[in-house]
């Protein structure tokens, strides 16, 4: 009976009646972590699964063009890719059903915030590795995708302007929700044909990204170090210069100039820098690390673009062995992840941002 009237006072303090059949929506809410509803406990972040994988099967196309890399792993990746993309929107749209509070509180989360738009960007990045199969469904994919992250883009750029955010929460998460969805727009737009729309959505995303850049560097300089469970947000510091230089080279059609080679080598710093700094300060493996894989796969779609265009100096070394790399970094994070799957330790039991309540 003691535990039933503790149940009664939070729903009265949530406004939503006390019934079994909303305890998850509740305990998303509450600090113990006794939550055991699996649709309640899927976070937005793990929209970047899809995105690293999406990236990597538009990687695999612009492959098959340089090397004439075997058709049947192109289609296959994009296969998979679309497959994971309907299912974790799926699963999300579940939680927007069955437990509403949980979303709510996410979205409350100054740092899990920034991660339901990637449903947005990943549906225009399917868009685009769908294109050679059906011009329809991917046009119509990349219509829903850009207005969901242009609205989601909208909506966390009003609660940033609203809201008082400490700055031990701002994270390269930041960079997501406007930057990033600036630019996979331009890439979308751009390779659907519509150029000069794709070059607002590259000035958008470009200064947005600057804009972030100068704050989050000055929290990582001055500020305190970044939470256990927020470190592998990291990985996204590696995603703003390597999709800018994609969505230049997808946009300019050049072969080659000093801004996207300056993008590249800014990408390229910063992938050697997290490539030192992850693996000492992320204590475990956790689905989080998917967020550098978004970066790394842009990064090697745009030297492999370069090269396409005859660019045999720069991308001619770089795109190989980048390329490699990238592959690389997707087989280990999949290994990784269907182990923790495997093991029942994939999903977490709190919403990451309310571990420190």
């Amino acid at each position: 009976m003691k535990e039933r009237s503790k149940s009664d006072d939070v729903a009265q303090l949530s406004g939503v009646r006390s019934r079994g059949a909303v305890a998850s929506e509740r305990q998303a809410v509450m600090p113990p972590p006794t939550e055991q509803s699996l649709i309640a406990r899927f976070p937005a972040s793990f929209f970047a699964i899809g995105l690293g994988t999406s990236s990597f099967a538009v990687m695999w196309q612009v492959a098959h063009q340089l090397w004439a890399a075997p058709n049947g792993i192109v289609v296959a990746v994009v296969i998979v890719a679309m497959c994971l993309w309907a299912a974790l929107l799926t699963l999300y749209a579940l939680k927007l059903w069955f437990a509403p509070m949980a979303v709510r509180a996410e979205l409350a989360d100054p740092v899990q915030n920034c991660f339901p738009g990637l449903a947005g960007i990943g549906m225009m990045l399917t868009a685009v590795s769908m294109l050679p199969f059906s011009a329809a469904a991917a046009t119509m994919l990349l219509c829903i995708g850009g207005a969901l992250a242009a609205g989601f883009g909208l909506w966390h750029s009003q609660l940033i302007w609203k809201t008082k955010i400490a700055l031990a929460d701002a994270t390269p998460a930041l960079y997501l929700p406007v930057a990033a969805g600036s630019f996979v727009l331009s890439i979308g737009l751009s390779t659907f044909g519509h150029s000069e729309w794709a070059q607002l959505a590259l000035g958008a995303g470009l200064f947005s990204w600057l804009t972030i850049d100068s704050v989050l560097f000055y929290r990582l300089y001055f500020g305190e170090p970044l939470r256990d469970q927020i470190r592998s947000t990291l990985g996204v510091q590696l995603a703003p210069p390597a999709v800018c230089s994609l969505a230049y080279v997808n946009l300019s059609g050049t072969s080659g100039d000093v801004f996207v080679h300056g993008l590249i080598g800014y990408a390229i710093l910063q992938a050697i820098v997290l490539g030192g700094v992850l693996p000492r300060i992320v204590r475990r493996f956790s689905a989080g690390l998917w967020s550098v894989s978004f970066g790394a796969t842009a990064l090697a779609t745009t030297i492999e673009k370069l090269a396409v265009r005859g660019d045999t100096g720069l991308a001619g070394v770089l795109a190989l062995p980048i390329f490699a790399t990238a592959n690389l970094l997707i087989i280990w994070l999949a290994v990784r992840t269907i182990i923790l799957a495997m093991t029942g330790s994939l999903l977490p039991s709190l919403l990451d941002g309310q571990e420190r309540q």
